[in-house]
């Protein structure tokens, strides 16, 4: 008897088991966005990351800080302001924060279609009780019912500004559009009808592959060709590097959190392939072994240009040998003075050499490095705190590994030979031998050099120096196309003392500031920005070239 009654539930159980294997599977949420989208973002549980967005310190901290201040009475934020209180008419609820906690499912994606327009997609999954709470249902007496694929949809115009909303509930996704052909679309292709979607363009499932299998806290997949043609992105980006990314066609961000840090994987497509590095990329490594524990930011190039290296050098040692005058379309006035030493010559510089001669004295050394055929260059910086405990100076050092060993005598005199140019005017320049092989030049500036076999240390003190050189026979690291660290909890403070003490003069006490007074912008606004970001240690970066691709990884290292 006990076997009759097992048999029938053990069919019932495989006939249960079999339909819910024969249901189609839920189509993937990009496949339901309308092709034509320049960036879309994809979050694994939105409702999850507001609640800890709104629940942290940073969002209170970052309210109430200069950097808010400043960006609240810039041109993009009265922008946005205006296009919201716009949308708040169309739609006839307030597009605030209380709104979007309210619609911020678990899988939500966006898709921004035009950015100057503000024409996006958006669908997020929730449970119909909480989607017939909304605000935005609750209106929906005050709109416009249509009909598209197997849904009806609600739209609303504000005919003053043209901005429009949009919204439909269809199983458990709802679904918000600034765009009507927007809605329409996206409700077809849940409908499953034959039509072309974003998931199937070029650019975004050659990004998705490319990142490879995994799913990611938050994903975003954008298209660089379409966003680099817009306005908006040409003049708001902050990095200001549009002309750099002009070499990429499409790319893709994960994001997720773990054990105490953020980490990115990036994946940028070449339009173009170039020549691959990676199989060259070990000869970073040596390099970034030498980084010193205590360093406040380092950066690693593989295979820089000969214009690169001498650049940074100049840059660095001899910073008033690549300034150039101010341009002008008016002719220089010309002084009648009688003789040189009067009142009205007191702006000429007498321990200087006019433009063009300073920029002669370093073509030696940049000779030199143009020549030495670099392939690794390191550039290591940090902050110290004078013993007068008032100033802060910053201090760096680069490191260059070529394949062949220095000349030590040949850029040791080219160097010196730049230096009596454009420190000691003419004079001779001589080197003090010091410890373990720093040697120090003293002038107007300063400069100490260490080299042997192929590794080449100068910088602007022996310690520095000294830091990085003693580190040349570390057992290498995994190398890189490019690497690069900043150690934020370290510099923060530091930065925070040099700014104020530069700003001070024309900064007035908190008691004395006018209300709504602009704060400076080092002290200020960056520097309270650093503040909001207090919990982050460390921030570093490594990047890959396969020629087809970049491939980035980042990595926000959290203090415990």
């Amino acid at each position: 008897m006990k076997y009759r009654i097992l048999i029938p539930l053990a069919a019932a159980g495989l006939v249960a088991l079999f339909w819910a294997v024969a249901q189609p599977a839920p189509p993937p949420m990009a496949s339901l966005f309308p092709p034509g989208a320049a960036l879309y973002l994809e979050a694994k549980d939105l409702g999850a990351l507001l609640a800890d967005w709104n629940a942290s310190a940073e969002k209170v901290a970052w309210l109430d800080s200069d950097n808010y201040e400043a960006f609240s009475r810039s041109q993009l934020f009265l922008k946005l302001s205006d296009a919201q209180t716009q949308f708040a008419t169309a739609a006839g609820v307030p597009p605030d924060y209380a709104l979007l906690t309210s619609v911020a499912g678990s899988g939500s994606a966006l898709a921004m279609y035009d950015i100057g327009k503000l024409e996006c997609l958006y669908m997020t999954k929730v449970a119909s009780a909480r989607a017939i709470n909304t605000a935005l249902w609750r209106a929906r007496g005050t709109y416009q019912t249509r009909h598209a694929g197997n849904a009806d949809y609600f739209v609303k115009e504000d005919p003053p500004s043209h901005r429009v909303a949009a919204f439909a509930y269809v199983g458990d996704t709802l679904v918000l559009a600034t765009k009507e052909s927007l809605i329409a679309g996206a409700l077809q292709l849940m409908a499953r009808d034959s039509v072309p979607s974003m998931a199937s363009e070029p650019w975004f499932t050659s990004s998705v592959q490319a990142a490879g299998a995994g799913q990611s806290e938050l994903r975003l997949v954008y298209n660089m060709a379409a966003l680099g043609r817009t306005y908006q992105f040409r003049s708001h980006w902050v990095q200001g590097n549009v002309g750099e990314l002009r070499q990429f066609s499409s790319g893709l961000t994960d994001l997720e959190s773990a054990r105490g840090e953020i980490r990115e994987r990036r994946v940028l497509l070449r339009a173009t392939p170039s020549a691959s590095s990676e199989s060259a990329e070990s000869i970073a490594g040596q390099a970034l072994a030498a980084v010193p524990d205590d360093a406040g930011l380092y950066r690693a190039w593989l295979r820089p240009s000969g214009g690169q290296v001498a650049a940074l050098m100049e840059e660095k040692l001899f910073p008033a040998a690549i300034s150039t005058a101010p341009k002008s379309k008016l002719a220089p006035m010309v002084a009648q003075t009688a003789d040189a030493g009067s009142e009205i010559d007191l702006e000429s510089r007498i321990d200087e050499q006019p433009l063009g001669q300073r920029n002669d004295a370093v073509q030696l050394l940049r000779d030199a490095l143009v020549a030495a055929k670099i392939d690794t260059m390191l550039d290591v910086q940090s902050t110290k705190i004078d013993a007068d405990r008032v100033y802060v100076r910053p201090h760096f050092a680069i490191a260059l590994l070529t394949a062949a060993d220095w000349n030590a005598s040949a850029i040791r005199a080219a160097i010196g030979s730049a230096a009596e140019g454009l420190w000691a005017q003419g004079a001779a320049a001589t080197w003090r031998s010091g410890p373990n092989g720093v040697s120090e030049l003293d002038g107007l500036g300063k400069v100490a050099m260490a080299v042997q076999g192929k590794w080449l240390v100068v910088g602007d003190s022996a310690e520095m120096v000294n830091a990085v050189f003693s580190r040349r026979n570390r057992q290498a690291i995994p190398g890189a196309a490019y690497a690069a660290g900043w150690r934020h909890a370290r510099e923060l403070p530091n930065f925070r003392r040099l700014t104020t003490l530069i700003d001070f003069p024309q900064v007035p006490a908190e008691t004395e500031q006018p209300a709504g007074a602009e704060p400076p912008f080092f002290s200020g606004n960056l520097a309270s920005f650093g503040a909001v970001l207090k919990r982050v240690d460390m921030a570093s970066i490594i990047v890959h070239d396969a020629g087809t691709m970049l491939r980035e990884a980042v990595v926000y290292r959290m203090i415990p």
